[in-house]
């Protein structure tokens, strides 16, 4: 039996790190309000994992959590600032920035793109089919 893919990132000063295993799920992008003013960008790039195989390393170190809606928190670090992730209330994924991958080029935002119409008029950012495995 092949090994899970194991996925690593962390925020830009390294006190948060976390590591994931297993396939991810829902890789695409969102131009909502809440996650352009959250980021700082026009469109934020997602995906998910299970959070049964989802872990922050070391253990105890973890993002610090803004509740942005009746049923979201969103992970930030606490020294630098850096935007993390997106936990829903009752959800088994947790969804992380792509950006915040040490390997970003492994996850493929697909074509779905939430909330197209809400970004910026002069963004052009357009999610593409991942390749065929």
């Amino acid at each position: 039996m092949a090994k899970p893919k194991t996925y690593e990132g962390g925020c830009l000063c390294g006190h948060i790190r976390y590591r994931a295993s297993g396939e991810p799920e829902f890789p695409h992008l969102c131009s909502c309000t809440q996650c352009r003013r959250w980021s700082g960008a026009p469109t934020v790039a997602w995906v998910e994992f299970p959070l049964v195989t989802f872990q922050w390393v070391p253990a105890g170190r973890t993002p610090q959590l803004f509740r942005s809606s009746e049923r979201t928190e969103r992970g930030h670090c606490p020294v630098c600032g850096s935007a993390l992730c997106a936990i829903d209330d009752g959800y088994p994924n947790i969804s992380i920035v792509v950006g915040s991958l040490d390997r970003p080029n492994l996850i493929v935002p697909d074509v779905r793109h939430s909330y197209r119409s809400a970004k910026p008029r002069w963004w052009h950012a357009e999610a593409r089919r991942p390749p065929a495995r």
